[in-house]
């Protein structure tokens, strides 16, 4: 199976040629619930000729925000990159090539493949193409845990090539590859792994009194050949479930307030009295090998689950063909679910291609249109989405078109090592339901359990944000038209956006432990100092109602301000909503078409926020005025984007009397990305013995609150030594990125005992609490592991009757004991009651500190026990019966 990802390019013979791929260097920064990402890629043009143009295919996470693009030379000049509309962009590179002149284009093919054209590459010469991108990362199978999902290449997809893509070439199998990830929590890191690669190295850092840090690790990885599949790491920590809402003023002066929201239900909806599951399975070629194994034992999982009452299902299975288990959806009783647990252990990828627009329809067409229904599908998701292969678009008109009291909600497992994320969170979006990924080597159990327990949800029939909480809205900045970038001819020109913009603009759905993410962009003159949260069920009458206090980001006052990190990510979440048709459009001031306006809305966004997008790209050209890193100073990069830029800041004229240091361009100005989400993890702290304080001159990068940082007079502060009163709305200067980070010594994994500031970050720093400001980090253990979801745990739930009882076996007996379950004779109690207590006292046991699946999982058994008349316990109430149990299997 083919993997694109490197360059080729046109020979002079006209012939193409590939450029290896000699170096991939991943460089991750995870804060809380996000992440910035650089990756750089170092390729060479080993003929004795220059190139003419040349081509670079790369995958990204769906999620991700690309908003900085560089090319760095052998010699060190560096091209740096500003988004225009695509057009215009692919025009000026064309004349830049035309006249001889060195240039680069980045460009949107879908969500999660990207190309990169590059101009001239001189002969026998390499060059470095660096990336920047920021994005939220996924839901784990649990609440308080995040997953970060890399894709290395881009595997071989069924339907029409996109033309960007045409001509690429194979990877190169000798290339290298470093992954280098630092973790920064709120609250106590419970253990970091890996699915794909559980060879990762760990390593802690120090506090300032010398012990381990809890809430900051730092993971390394390494291979000399290249990956060839997703790089996937899961983070478990406290406090990843808490609600949060930053607030960040943009530093750009275009007087606006961008806003996040993230938010983890703990509350309980109902669930449905009675619903149809329809389960699609994905078995085409793709699906071969491991995860064909994943999916079937997933949909095996998925069918124990299932409601024992008011109940009908099926399974369609789908590839060049589409087929249902049954024609219309079945009552799901024992046979049944033995019947199509059968089935399903017989199933092979052998469906040829992946037709899943006409699966989808197929299925579709099957429901009950007059009951609800839960359609779960399972797929690596390989495919080019075209107009004759456009699954988003069934889904979407199925779901608008239901009943009222019928909803269909699609979710989504994508499954295997190089998933197309774009294909499985847009059909899960357009579907009102959610997506998890997983790949062969997890355990599945409590995906299967998340997923499930969301599809058995009443449906949310309104939710709405109130931005500025309980009280009553501040008052708004009205920006004139100037503060944003001027349009294009060749667009359709807007109007003024609206005050308040919010991604998605209409929440549709809300699942008990899955995380709720969203955005807004208002002109208020001043941040709020709560956002409340207001969802009411539908047909209970119930309003739910929860108030979330803001904190506030500020930015550095310095030249790296320029990439405000949450005003980026907002800006990528309204172009997604407009591009799939969700959100409202803004006024023309013209007559013109949806689409003509959607593109110009598009096109807005990215050029006010640098971002690629299907109507916007990055274009680089050499001026001749470009030095080598060495010898430059970074400002060159800040007046690229300011001369692009409708808003920039003026430049600090102070700047330019400020010594010059060996900067990483990039590294440097990207690194106030995350330096906005740092400054906010305090509130979760609690203060330990107060530290001593000591006068300190105010530098970048430090950590101050508002009132301190007036009076320049911060106080040094140790790492748990800061708590944020949450009736506050202070504001917070942000902390240096990663202040002795690895990058010294990202391979050694050691450091000296007085660190020399590694070249890519040689501004000291005021010390941080968050940050543990001694660089020092050494081999560590891996963190303490919370008990995981024992394989015990599948294999019991394996053996579950439809109706969620459990009848006394061999099998059962060898997990839980067989003198346990023989106590119900000596107990006078049913043998299936019994039974059904010992595995509840069981589940209870091992699965204590995961409530979420704990509940999933007893869900089923307990209403079997609500269904049976009193006189079955003999006298006794069942958890009577489970804590008389919970003394065996807990001995």
């Amino acid at each position: 199976m083919s993997r694109y990802a490197g360059i080729i390019h046109h020979s002079p013979d006209q012939g193409f040629l590939h450029l290896p791929l000699q170096e991939v260097d991943v460089r991750v920064w995870m804060v809380d619930v996000s992440a910035r990402v650089v990756l750089s890629q170092v390729f060479e043009n080993a003929s004795d000729s220059p190139t003419s143009r040349a081509k670079y295919v790369f995958p990204l996470p769906a999620s991700a925000a690309a908003c900085a693009f560089e090319l760095e030379h052998a010699d060190g000049r560096v091209i740096v990159g500003v988004a225009k509309e695509k057009s215009e962009a692919a025009q000026a590179f064309q004349s830049a090539m035309d006249a001889g002149r060195t240039a680069g284009l980045v460009e949107w093919v879908t969500d999660d493949i990207f190309t990169i054209s590059i101009g001239s590459i001189p002969a026998r010469q390499k060059v470095t193409a660096r990336l920047t991108f920021v994005m939220d990362l996924l839901d784990e199978g649990r609440r308080d845990q995040v997953r970060l999902q890399l894709p290395m290449t881009i595997a071989e997809r069924y339907g029409e090539t996109p033309a960007a893509m045409l001509d690429a070439s194979t990877i190169n199998e000798n290339t290298f590859i470093k992954i280098a990830v630092d973790i920064i929590t709120s609250e106590k890191i419970q253990e970091i792994h890996s699915p794909t690669h559980p060879t990762i190295t760990r390593k802690h850092y120090k506090s300032r009194t010398g012990k381990k840090s809890e809430r900051r690790m730092f993971v390394t990885w390494s291979s000399a050949t290249f990956l060839d599949k997703d790089f996937v790491l899961t983070v478990h920590a406290l406090g990843l479930d808490k609600p949060r809402c930053f607030a960040e003023v943009d530093p750009q002066g275009r007087n606006t307030i961008a806003m996040q929201l993230s938010f983890v239900p703990k509350f309980k909806i109902p669930p449905l009295d009675s619903q149809e599951y329809i389960f699609v399975i994905d078995r085409s070629g793709s699906m071969s090998g491991a995860p064909m194994e994943t999916a079937k034992r997933t949909l095996e999982m998925l069918l124990h689950l299932l409601p024992g009452s008011q109940t009908t299902f099926n399974i369609f299975s789908f590839g060049s063909t589409v087929d249902g288990l049954w024609r219309k959806s079945v009552s799901f009783n024992e046979a049944g679910m033995r019947s199509a647990i059968s089935s399903v252990q017989g199933m092979e990828a052998n469906y040829g291609g992946t037709e899943i627009a006409e699966a989808l329809k197929f299925a579709i067409a099957s429901r009950n249109c007059g009951r609800p229904t839960a359609m779960f599908v399972l797929t690596d998701g390989d495919i080019h989405a075209s107009a004759s292969l456009d699954p988003f678009t069934v889904v979407s008109r199925a779901v608008k078109g239901c009943k009222a009291n019928a909803q269909l909600r699609v979710f989504t497992l994508g499954i295997g090592e190089h998933v197309s994320s774009d294909l499985c969170e847009r059909l899960a979006r357009e579907g009102g339901g959610k997506c998890l990924f997983a790949v062969q080597a997890e355990d599945i159990t409590a995906k299967c359990a998340m997923l499930l327990n969301a599809g058995r949800t009443r449906e949310i029939e309104s939710v709405t944000v109130d931005w500025h909480g309980s009280g009553s809205p501040p008052a708004v900045n009205f920006s004139p038209l100037n503060h944003h970038h001027p349009l294009p001819p060749s667009v359709v020109q807007l109007e003024p956006p609206p005050s308040m913009q919010q991604g998605p603009p209409t929440i549709t759905s809300i699942f008990p432990g899955m995380r709720l993410n969203v955005f807004a962009i208002t002109t208020f003159s001043s941040v709020p100092r709560e956002v409340r949260l207001l969802a009411k069920i539908k047909d209970s009458g119930e309003v739910l109602d929860d108030l979330v206090p803001v904190t506030e980001v500020k930015p550095f006052k310095d030249e790296w301000s320029l990439i405000p990190l949450l005003h980026t990510l907002a800006a990528r979440q309204l172009v997604k909503d407009l591009v799939e048709l969700r959100a409202p459009l803004p006024k023309p001031i013209a007559p013109a078409s949806d689409e003509d306006i959607r593109k110009a809305a598009t096109v807005r966004l990215g050029l006010d926020y640098q971002l690629v997008s299907k109507y916007t790209s990055f274009f680089a050209e050499e001026s001749g005025k470009e030095t080598a890193r060495r010898l430059r100073r970074s400002m060159s990069w800040q007046k690229s984007r300011r001369q692009h830029s409708h808003a920039g800041a003026p430049a600090d004229p102070a700047d330019e009397d400020t010594p010059r240091t060996d900067v990483s361009t990039v590294q440097t100005v990207l690194d106030s990305l995350s330096q906005a989400v740092y400054s906010v993890f305090n509130f979760f702290f609690s203060d330990p013995p107060s530290a001593p304080r000591r006068r300190q001159t105010q530098l970048p990068g430090a950590y101050y609150s508002a009132a301190q940082s007036r009076s320049g007079s911060p106080s040094i502060r140790s790492e748990y030594s800061y708590r944020h009163d949450n009736s506050s709305t202070d504001t917070f200067s942000t902390l240096s990125s990663l202040e002795g980070s690895y990058t010294s010594s990202r391979w050694s994994y050691s450091r000296p005992s007085s660190p020399v500031p590694p070249p890519e970050d040689p501004i000291q720093r005021v010390s941080s609490p968050v940050l543990n400001v001694t660089p020092q980090v050494h081999h560590a253990a891996p963190p303490r592991i919370a008990a995981p979801v024992p394989k015990e745990a599948y294999a019991i739930i394996s053996l579950q009757n439809f109706d969620g009882s459990f009848t006394p076996s061999p099998q059962l007996g060898a997990l839980v004991g067989i003198d346990t379950l023989a106590k119900a004779t000596e107990l006078q109690v049913d043998a299936n009651i019994w039974a059904t207590a010992v595995v509840v006292a069981y589940l209870r046991h091992h699965l204590g500190a995961q409530q979420d699946l704990l509940d999933a999982l007893m869900n089923k058994a307990l209403e079997y026990i609500d269904g049976r008349p009193a006189s079955s316990f003999v006298g006794r109430d069942f958890w009577d019966l489970v804590r008389m149990a919970e003394q065996s299997v807990g001995s």
